[in-house]
C-alpha cells in the first residue's frame, strides 16, 4: 500500500478506537508541531498512543527505501517513565490488535525498569519510551517523531537541547500533550501554535469536561463541580479548564539545577552575609552569601539545627568558616532577641528591615532566578540568572524545588497568592536576605530597587562544570 493511499482514520477504525468530537480536530491537524493544553480525562494519552501507532502502517509502506541502517525512530518522552508508559501501553495494545509481529529481542514493556522499547520489520521501525529525567538517553538518534508527554513537567532544555535538533534529519514532527503548569516553556510552544506566523505549528486547549465519554454534561457535569469543590481554585483553572494560571504549583517554577546550582568559589575580596530563619521543631535555616560587583548573589553555604537554642547554634556557628567570618546578618525581625544573641558571638552587625509582605520577597528571588537578558535566546552564553547555589546546599536546592502553593480549598489562606507552610524555611533565610540587601519593594520605588537587583551581566564566579 502506497503512503498516499493510507488513512489515518481508517486506522483508528481497525483497531476499534472511535475520538471523541474535541480530539479529532488534534488528530486531523496536518501541521507539523502539534500542542494540546488538556484538563484532566481528556484524553490525552489516548491522543498520542493511537497517533503513533499509526507508525507501522506509515513505515511498512517504504520499507523499500529503507536500505542499510537506515530506519524509522519515535520517542515517547516524559519527565517519568511512568508517565511516557501510558502512551506506550496504548502503542503495545494497539500493534497487538493489528497482528504485527514483535521482533524478538529487542521488544520490552517494563515501566518498572524503563524498559519501554518495541522493535517491528527487523529494526526498521524502533519506538521508545524515555524519561526526561535522564537526559544522557536523548543523544544520538535521528527522529522521525516524538510524542511530548506530559511536556509542562520537563524543563525546557529538553526540547531545546535534545528533541528539536534530533528531529532535523528527517523533518521529524513533535505531538505536546500537557496539562499546563504555570507559564513556562509549553505556554511559550502554546503560544507559537496559536500565532499565524508560526506556520508548522498548531495549538488547543482543550478543558476536561470537552470529554464526553467521561463527562457527559459537560461543564455542568456533576463530576466536574465535585473535582472543583475539593481544588483551589487556580488549581481548578489549571487541572481542569486547562488555562495557564500562573499561581498553582511550585513557588519558584524558574529554578533549574542545571542553571542554578554548581561548585562556588569562596571570594576572599567580597564580604559573608548570613542570613536565617529562625526554628526550634522545624529547622533553624542559616545561608552563607556573597554579592559580587555585578549583584550576582551567591549562597556558598548553609548551615541547618533541629531541637536547639540559639545559644548553641552561635557556638556552632563560630566554629563554621562561613559564618565566623560574616559581616552583616539579615534575620526574621520577628525574632530580635535571638538576632542579638547570634550578633553578639558572630561579631557581626544586624539588618532588621527585612519584613515586609512574603509575595515581595518572592518577588526578588523569583527576579534573581530568571534568565536575563530577557531579548536573547535561550542557550545564549550572556543569558544567565542572578542567584546561584552551591551544589552542598541540599536541603536549600530540596526547598527551592518543593515549595509549593495550597492545592486544595482546606489548605488555602486568606492570601491566595501564600505559599504553603512546607519546605520554606531555606526561602525565608533567603528572602529575608534579598529584602534587607535590597530594600522594600513599594509601589514608589519597585522600580529602582528591582533595577539594582537585575544591573549588570557579569558571569558566576564558580568552577567550570564538568559535562556528563
Amino acid at each position: 500500500m502506497r503512503v498516499a493511499e493510507l488513512s489515518i482514520a481508517k486506522h483508528f477504525s481497525g483497531i476499534g478506537y472511535q475520538p471523541h468530537p474535541e480530539q479529532v480536530p488534534i488528530h486531523n491537524s496536518a501541521a507539523r508541531h502539534r500542542v494540546a493544553a488538556c484538563g484532566r480525562r481528556f484524553g490525552k494519552s489516548q491522543i498520542g498512543g493511537h497517533e503513533v501507532s499509526f507508525q507501522p502502517m506509515l513505515t511498512q509502506a517504504v520499507l523499500h527505501t529503507l536500505e542499510g541502517a537506515k530506519r524509522h525512530e519515535i520517542w515517547l518522552v516524559g519527565p517519568e517513565y511512568s508517565d511516557a508508559e501510558k502512551e506506550f501501553r496504548v502503542v503495545w495494545n494497539d500493534i497487538k490488535r493489528m497482528g504485527i509481529d514483535f521482533d524478538k529481542p529487542g521488544s520490552y514493556y517494563n515501566a518498572e525498569t524503563g524498559a519501554l522499547d518495541i522493535s517491528l520489520f527487523k529494526g526498521k521501525l524502533k519506538i521508545h519510551g524515555k524519561s526526561s529525567k535522564y537526559p544522557d538517553t536523548l543523544v544520538g538518534e535521528g527522529l522521525s517523531g516524538v510524542v511530548m508527554c506530559e511536556a509542562a513537567k520537563m524543563k525546557a532544555t529538553i526540547w531545546t537541547k535534545y528533541i528539536r535538533p534530533a528531529l532535523a534529519d528527517f523533518r521529524g514532527w513533535s505531538l505536546w500533550l500537557s496539562t499546563p503548569e504555570g507559564k513556562n516553556h509549553f505556554y511559550e510552544a502554546y503560544q507559537r501554535g496559536l500565532d499565524p506566523a508560526h506556520k508548522t505549528w498548531a495549538a488547543w486547549r482543550k478543558p476536561s469536561w470537552s470529554n464526553p465519554f467521561v463527562f457527559p454534561l459537560g461543564k455542568e457535569d456533576p463530576e466536574i463541580a465535585e473535582m472543583k469543590a475539593e481544588m483551589s481554585e487556580q488549581r481548578a483553572e489549571q487541572e481542569i479548564e486547562a488555562s495557564f494560571t500562573d499561581y498553582v504549583g511550585a513557588v519558584f517554577k524558574d529554578f533549574d539545577e542545571e542553571v542554578h546550582v554548581g561548585d562556588l568559589k569562596y571570594r576572599r575580596d567580597l564580604p559573608i552575609y548570613g542570613c536565617c530563619d529562625f526554628g526550634w521543631t522545624n529547622p533553624f535555616v542559616w545561608l552563607a552569601i556573597q554579592v559580587d560587583v555585578f549583584d550576582n548573589v551567591y549562597v556558598l553555604g548553609e548551615y541547618r539545627a533541629d531541637h536547639k537554642d540559639v545559644p548553641e547554634i552561635g557556638d556552632e556557628l563560630v566554629e563554621w568558616p562561613l559564618a565566623k567570618h560574616c559581616t552583616t546578618l539579615y534575620p526574621d525581625p520577628a525574632e530580635p532577641d535571638s538576632a542579638q544573641i547570634l550578633s553578639r558571638k558572630l561579631k557581626c552587625n544586624i539588618v532588621s528591615d527585612t519584613g515586609g509582605e512574603k509575595k515581595w520577597r518572592l518577588h526578588y528571588i523569583r527576579k534573581a532566578l530568571k534568565l536575563m537578558p530577557e531579548h536573547l535566546e535561550d542557550g545564549h552564553e550572556d543569558k544567565k540568572p542572578k542567584l546561584f547555589i552551591d551544589r552542598k546546599c541540599v536541603g536549600l536546592i530540596r526547598e527551592m524545588q518543593d515549595y509549593r502553593y495550597p492545592d486544595n480549598k482546606s489548605e488555602i489562606r486568606p492570601d491566595k497568592e501564600e505559599p504553603m507552610d512546607k519546605d520554606d524555611h531555606g526561602p525565608e533565610a533567603l528572602g529575608r536576605f534579598f529584602r534587607g540587601y535590597y530594600g522594600p519593594v513599594t509601589s514608589d520605588h519597585r522600580r529602582a530597587t528591582m533595577q539594582k537587583a537585575n544591573m549588570g551581566s557579569g558571569g558566576p564566579i564558580r568552577k567550570r562544570r564538568r559535562t556528563r
